[in-house]
């Protein structure tokens, strides 16, 4: 399914830190971008109370909130439901400020611990402008979720400094792997060191085989999450910070021409060229129409992903376990990794909770 229509404490020193940066009440001005900073969230432990919101599509069963709830249940988390998660305004889960609202109520209120998101879709962009910075940098919390939800994912950690989570949101497939790389990193204090690789290390694999796209080792902080949705934050005050950084990206349903278009727009406004280094996760169904295809003839995806970085002298790597499956790793952005793409390997270098 296409992702466009899927339905589916911190110390005392670290606030003080964060403190100097808080916008001026009087001037109603968003905060400058802080993607420089990094504020780690407490870590999640079974018995947390955790806020599930809908900042995108809206619910279209009745029976996905069960499955949402019961998904996040399964790491023994205490699910609350945001006031306007049932919302509906056509595609969306509400009007913007309402979803808006929800998020800002969940970081204000002390008795939740962190943020799972309902699901992805469509909308996020829409309400980044009600969301209130000031309040979620001085109170830091896990956020959760992936696809269209990297929208947030992005603008919070870019205005906020705030280490954000692409991964699973409740209505994600999750299997033992997704919940083994979700307890590592969102429920451990260790650092997590290895990640989004596949389970066996098999050569003859092929759905899950990691293609070094140009060898190296490079070091920086995680910056990406879906295609489609990085691309879109170009131009805005949330556009993504990718100077010195691993930029990751993903995606789904879009065919070849479509990726090309859009790894294109990144390479025109120098964000490809920027990145310390590159590594794609899965591109699920990124393939040409078996009915009516747009162009009699097509490239390959992998095709793609070469032309489109050929020329870069960064590491890139193919095929991470991260995005639209159900061995969708979680990764953490804003936490510093070491890509080595001729080993084929990302390490976080870091906890990305405290």
């Amino acid at each position: 399914m296409k992702r466009r229509t899927l339905f589916a404490g911190m110390s005392a020193t670290a606030l003080s830190v964060t403190a100097a940066f808080d916008r001026n009440p009087a001037q109603g001005q968003a905060p400058a971008p802080m993607s420089s900073i990094s504020i780690k969230p407490p870590m999640l432990k079974p018995g947390d109370r955790v806020g599930m919101v809908a900042p995108a599509s809206n619910v279209y069963e009745p029976e996905d909130v069960r499955i949402a709830k019961e998904t996040m249940e399964q790491y023994g988390f205490e699910v609350i439901l945001g006031k306007h998660l049932q919302d509906q305004y056509g595609y969306l889960a509400g009007q913007d400020r309402d979803r808006a609202a929800d998020i800002n109520e969940m970081f204000g209120r002390s008795d939740i611990r962190g943020i799972v998101t309902f699901s992805g879709g469509y909308g996020c962009c829409r309400l980044l402008p009600y969301l209130d910075y000031d309040l979620i940098r001085r109170n830091p919390k896990v956020l959760v979720g992936h696809s269209d939800i990297t929208s947030l994912l992005i603008a919070i950690h870019q205005k906020t400094g705030l280490i954000t989570f692409h991964g699973p949101s409740g209505l994600t497939r999750v299997g033992d792997y997704a919940m083994a790389q979700f307890r590592r990193t969102i429920m451990n204090r260790s650092i997590p060191g290895s990640i989004a690789q596949p389970e066996k290390n098999d050569s003859v694999e092929r759905d899950h085989r990691l293609i070094t796209i140009y060898p190296g080792v490079t070091t920086g902080k995680l910056i990406g999450g879906n295609l489609t949705l990085v691309t879109n934050l170009l131009g805005t005050p949330y556009e993504p910070d990718t100077k010195g950084k691993i930029l990751f990206l993903e995606e789904v349903g879009e065919e070849p021409y479509r990726i090309d278009r859009m790894l294109t727009q990144l390479l025109l406004a120098g964000k490809l060229q920027d990145a310390a280094g590159i590594v794609f996760g899965h591109f699920t169904d990124c393939y040409p129409k078996e009915h009516l295809p747009t162009f009699t003839q097509t490239l390959s995806l992998e095709t793609v992903l070469r032309d489109r970085t050929q020329g870069l002298t960064t590491p890139i790597l193919y095929n991470l376990m991260f995005g639209h499956l159900r061995e969708n790793a979680v990764i953490p952005v804003g936490t510093i990794a070491t890509l080595d793409a001729g080993r084929k390997t990302l390490v976080l270098n870091e906890s990305a909770v405290i």
